[in-house]
């Protein structure tokens, strides 16, 4: 992650602002004024795009601080003001209009991008983005053009470089705080390290500065000599000399001038607002048939933030109108994000990525706090949750449905669903990949995440009731503590004795109220409890939608995997990757290696009977809704590059 500049009073996120008759010789400029708080589109070009036009250009946006609506957002009473006392921001918009009105949903698929880019492109669509200006976005099989949704992608994120995808341009407020930078050693050196500093320190003589060192989350930590380390010449890293040990290293000083994280989501609900809500004649909505619905979908980063945005009262506009209709909030688990408060980082993750302690998974984590502002407000969202098996596990994603304390189940809202994609990790693999102790997990999401976009959109569009929730409970049984997991005893492939915690954190007495942190790091509480679901024999696991990879396996696939060298001390499994281990080939070959679970050759009697086999499980997901009947051919497809790869090959 870059450093973010402190001279200016507008971040530009790399990007140098042209003289102002230089950007008119390059851009087309709409500048129709636009109704609510969206100000202008600015148009940089149209493009042909088949059966849609592609609009590549930027969002101008001013909201006024006074407002109720605005309220929420951290520092922004603090951000410089126009004429009309009112804080300007912008972002960077690609979006993809179809042509023929009559052949499209009248809904846009709003993308909340993850640290500027797609998400949905590649796990839906099997995109592969190998250049982030806008421009050059591969749509992969264009799926979301083929079933008729418009397609838009905004920038939210303050310190997104234009080299990542879709920038986001917010003002600073001339404030102070304290900054905690952190950076995590895996390795123990004679040596040192310099790290580099998000924010740049406002004094770098500060006397109470202070570097830090502990080897667990939850140890008090020591404070290394000051003769050790320093800051660099522009205060903007920190260099460690004297040796290094494995553990967490955690910079804690005082900087100056922060930007306005939250107006990012100001910006989402702004746009969505104007989608719906705005002038007819306006750009994008010159035909409102196009435009009549809005649903959200972010994954993992971006899924957070849509937590965060329902949680924090954004699905209500400055008027108190809905503006999405439904969101698809897919692989966030029960976090929030560093999004909205004095010196956010944004790209921070939480402890289960090495993102220690950042305000991450803070509650209410369930419907109930959740959903509270949209409920008093009258907006509440459609909402389909959808989780990896990595969600349980590095994620929290349990405390979205079980109280606190992990001893009872907590309904979902009459409005949300939640759906199980069982075996599936929060980032896929190659076929038989290693980078970590275990093969990389390479089943797939995309079939599920089809079918459930489209049931969602015939929620809110028609009011046809969706697959009931697929997930784990208490009450059944199916999802239990770590210890109480039945992972059969594979000899090659080891269950983890011990999973990411997840704490009560205390960041001072004004953060509630004010979003500032005062307290770096935060002091810890107690431990919530956390849960996983509980698996078969062949220790995949037993209950959620079972993808065809996952019904009819030819090896073990689960949401963990362990990091090289392991991290045991921090709790670090292995971020958001998960791990496959496959069967023997023949009886005799388990036997001789002591593997519990049946070989392939004992399940099945050829490569045609496997495929037979996934093709019928395949048709019961789509009996299901859970996957399109023009997917089972392709499905099938996989499978028989799967069996090749790992079952007919020899990549052991």
């Amino acid at each position: 992650m870059g450093q973010i500049p402190m001279k200016n009073s507008l971040i530009v996120s790399g990007r140098r602002q042209l003289p102002f008759l230089g950007l008119l010789a390059l851009i087309l400029l709409q500048t129709a004024p636009l109704r609510a708080e969206l100000r202008r589109i600015e148009v940089r070009r149209r493009d042909d795009f088949g059966t849609y036009e592609r609009i590549i250009g930027r969002a101008f946006f001013a909201v006024d601080p006074a407002l109720a609506a605005n309220s929420g957002i951290a520092d922004v009473k603090f951000a410089p003001k126009n004429a009309d006392g009112q804080v300007e921001f912008a972002g960077d918009l690609l979006y993809f209009r179809p042509r023929a009105p009559a052949k499209t949903r009248g809904t846009v698929f709003l993308e909340i991008v993850n640290r500027g880019r797609d998400q949905a492109l590649g796990l839906m669509s099997a995109a592969v983005q190998q250049n982030l200006a806008p421009e050059n976005w591969d749509l992969g099989d264009r799926f979301l053009l083929e079933q008729g949704f418009s397609v838009a992608f905004l920038g939210w994120q303050f310190d997104v470089r234009p080299s990542q995808g879709l920038t986001f341009q917010a003002p600073f407020a001339p404030v102070e705080g304290v900054v905690r930078a952190s950076h995590v050693s895996d390795q123990e050196s004679a040596g040192g390290i310099t790290f580099p500093l998000l924010y740049c320190a406002a004094d770098t003589n500060d006397k109470n500065t202070k570097l830090t060192f502990r080897s667990r989350i939850d140890e008090p930590a020591t404070v290394l000599p000051r003769e050790r380390w320093q800051f660099d010449a522009d205060g903007c890293s920190v260099q460690l000399s004297g040796g290094v040990d494995r553990g967490i290293y955690d910079a804690i000083y005082h900087a100056r001038n922060s930007p306005v994280a939250g107006l990012g989501l100001a910006a989402i609900r702004d746009f969505a607002s104007y989608l719906k809500y705005g002038s007819k004649d306006g750009t994008l909505r010159e035909d409102p048939a196009l435009v009549q619905r809005v649903i959200g979908f972010g994954y993992s980063q971006s899924g957070r933030f849509l937590r965060e945005f329902v949680r924090d009262g954004f699905n209500g506009d400055e008027k108190g109108r809905a503006v999405f209709d439904g969101l698809m909030i897919s692989s966030a688990g029960a976090g929030g994000g560093s999004f909205n408060h004095r010196f956010a980082m944004p790209g921070e993750a939480g402890n289960s990525v090495l993102s220690i302690l950042r305000p991450v998974d803070l509650p209410p984590f369930d419907d109930n706090g959740l959903l509270a502002n949209a409920v008093k407000g009258h907006v509440v969202p459609r909402i389909f949750y959808t989780f990896s098996s990595t969600e349980y596990w590095a994620r929290a994603g349990s405390l979205t449905h079980t109280s606190e304390d992990g001893k009872k189940d907590i309904s979902l809202a009459e409005t949300s669903r939640l759906y199980f994609i069982a075996g599936t990790p929060h980032s896929g693999a190659p076929f038989y990949s290693r980078g970590y102790q275990y093969h990389g997990n390479f089943a797939q999401q995309r079939w599920a995440l089809r079918a459930l976009l489209l049931d969602l959109d015939d929620w809110v569009r028609s009011g046809v009731k969706p697959p009931v929730s697929r997930y784990p409970t208490l009450q059944k049984g199916e999802l239990v503590p770590r210890a109480a997991v039945r992972f059969p005893k594979i000899p090659s492939f080891t269950f983890p004795d011990y999973m990411p915690s997840v704490w009560t954190m205390d960041y001072g007495p004004e953060y509630e109220r004010t979003r500032i942190i005062t307290k770096e790091p935060p002091s810890l509480g107690k431990k919530f409890t956390v849960l996983v679901p509980q698996v078969d024999v062949d220790g995949n696991d037993l209950l959620g939608i079972r993808i065809p990879e996952v019904a009819v396996p030819i090896g073990t696939y689960t949401g963990w995997n362990i990091y090289l060298p392991q991290l045991r001390s921090l709790e670090y499994l292995a971020g958001l990757v998960g791990s496959f281990e496959p069967f023997a080939k023949t009886s005799e070959e388990r036997k001789k290696s002591g593997d519990p679970r049946l070989s392939i050759a004992e399940r099945y009697t050829s490569k045609q009977d496997y495929l037979d086999r996934v093709q019928r499980a395949a048709r019961d997901l789509v009996g299901q809704r859970f996957m399109l009947a023009a997917d089972v051919e392709a499905a099938v497809r996989r499978a028989g590059a799967m069996w090749d790869a790992i079952v007919a090959g020899d990549s052991r």
